[in-house]
């Protein structure tokens, strides 16, 4: 008969082998431990076996890994995996076309696809690898399949930055040029504002279905639209939004005036926003605590009301048919109030680490 297993590391009780096991993350580890508590307590190879899922030869090499390591013996060691046969600078070669894109003049495409990165890595270094092979070495190397960001070919990345950077002192400079330097004393909050267009044409948004499946989904084909005004202040979660037949200086004139009624008192409005013309122009009429620094030239992503637009058409405005335009007008209305009644998803999407209200001068 084979000797009985038995468990010689005396370091830890059963107990702590079970408290470990309920403390622990690893699913497969803390189901050994619960198998070494039981060897600890005398019951019977098959039988231990039988209550944690494994069989007499798993519980017997289980043990001795447990013996000989301890309770972090009874992790999974890392498997050795299919050898690279690209070395550090091949990878780095390759890694440099992914990261750069495609040539379309050059390599006759405009995005990467797997087998276009086969062929480049077999022209380049003399390597066949199969498609399945190339996916699984791009991934390691940490590149994933994303949505692309659409981006203004007139952008321009360095101007971003330094107004990330230097926000708070764009704002006091801001200040100081409308209201002079002794609005500087007053404490400041930060707001954004944007407009957004919807319409009877509508957008289509992603929806759970069946895997193989083309679910259908309503679309009309009407042009009839209305204009959403919003602004949000992230930091005290609160919105201000109307809806409007034109995107003019009339309506502009009625936002910021909203949005003066909503700062608190004793408090000045810097209300960021872009640079059209309906925000600059001689007839715009502003509230006494409002203040508009402009977002530089072709970057959306600075503000974070079109993330707002965009959670608003995805899961309000899309996917439906309104009856006319006072329907889109309604559902523009009622998809705003439901933002504004949520100051905790307010202050989550409006957040940005960079737009940081500049300090009072008496709190300096």
């Amino acid at each position: 008969m084979p000797a009985a297993v038995k468990i010689t590391r005396t370091t830890h009780t059963a107990e702590d082998l079970r408290v470990l096991a309920r403390s622990g993350k690893d699913a497969r580890q803390n189901a050994r431990l619960l198998m070494a508590a039981l060897v600890l307590e005398g019951v019977g190879r098959a039988e231990a076996g039988r209550m944690t899922g494994m069989d007499r030869q798993a519980v017997r090499d289980w043990v001795h890994r447990y013996n000989a390591e301890g309770p972090e013996g009874l992790r999974d060691r890392p498997r050795g995996g299919s050898v690279c046969f690209l070395d550090e600078e091949q990878l780095s070669v390759v890694r440099g076309w992914v990261e750069a894109g495609p040539d379309p003049e050059r390599d006759g495409v405009v995005r990467w696809r797997v087998c276009d990165i086969r062929r480049k890595i077999e022209e380049a270094f003399g390597v066949a690898y199969a498609d399945e092979s190339v996916r699984q070495l791009l991934r390691r190397e940490g590149f994933r399949r994303l949505s692309g960001r659409p981006e203004h070919p007139r952008g321009d990345a360095a101007a971003r930055s330094e107004f990330r950077s230097a926000f708070s002192v764009r704002v006091k400079a801001r200040v100081r040029e409308m209201l002079g330097s002794i609005a500087l004393s007053q404490p400041v909050e930060v707001w954004f504002q944007d407009e957004a267009r919807v319409g009877q044409k509508g957008m289509m948004s992603r929806l759970w279905a069946r895997r193989g499946s083309r679910p259908r989904v309503a679309r009309d084909h009407r042009y009839g639209y209305r204009y959403l005004f919003g602004a949000a202040c992230g930091p005290r979660g609160k919105a201000v939004g109307l809806v409007s037949e034109r995107a003019n200086t009339a309506a502009t004139n009625a936002h910021p005036a909203a949005i003066g009624a909503a700062v608190a008192p004793g408090s000045l409005g810097v209300v960021a926003l872009d640079g059209a013309g309906r925000h600059r122009g001689h007839k715009l009429a502003l509230p006494d605590n409002i203040v508009l620094p402009t977002l530089p030239p072709y970057s959306p992503e600075l503000n974070p009301m079109e993330t707002v637009f965009q959670y608003l058409k995805n899961n309000r405005l899309a996917n439906r048919v309104f009856a006319n335009v006072a329907a889109v007008a309604d559902a523009c209305r009622k998809a705003w109030e439901r933002f504004a009644a949520a100051p905790n998803r307010i202050a989550s999407i409006m957040r940005r680490e960079w737009a940081i209200a500049p300090v009072p001068a008496h709190n300096r």
